[in-house]
């Protein structure tokens, strides 16, 4: 009777073991694995909001710079070519001095185009989809 028993627990523990970890399994990607790609995923999203808000601060900013501007023009697409100019001109703005502080990615750059009386600026948002941010004078678009 005591082999038996002695047996039986042998045989039963492992696959009480196996029992208890297999709907472990299933609870740990329920409740570890799932909220954090969710977290990851807010995190992107957020960042892609933060990328945009600054995007249409500079909008803001470039709407103004006719009305001090000489000549009351949009600055020129040849005066704006990197983020150190867009800096310059737009002092009143505020930027950081690094452009991933504005969550845009350093790698793509800036794009800026202007007749004078109308622009286009573009930039990339340093998130995970790395949208494209567009802004006009109309607005600010993502794709």
């Amino acid at each position: 009777m005591y082999r038996f028993k002695l047996y039986l627990t042998f045989t039963l523990l492992p696959l009480s073991f196996l029992l208890v970890f297999s709907g472990c399994e299933k609870t740990i990607e329920e409740d570890v694995i799932k909220p954090i790609e969710m977290m990851v995923g807010q995190k992107s999203a957020a960042a892609a909001q933060v990328a945009v808000s600054n995007v249409n601060n500079v909008r803001a900013a470039l709407m103004r710079y006719p009305a001090v501007s000489p000549a009351n023009e949009y600055p020129d697409d040849m005066d704006l070519y990197d983020y150190s100019t867009l800096r310059e001109i737009l002092a009143d703005a505020n930027l950081p001095a690094d452009m991933t502080e504005l969550m845009w990615d350093p790698a793509h750059g800036i794009s800026y185009r202007s007749d004078g009386y109308t622009f286009t600026f573009e930039v990339r948002a340093l998130s995970g989809d790395r949208e494209t941010i567009t802004a006009t004078v109309n607005g600010v678009s993502k794709k």
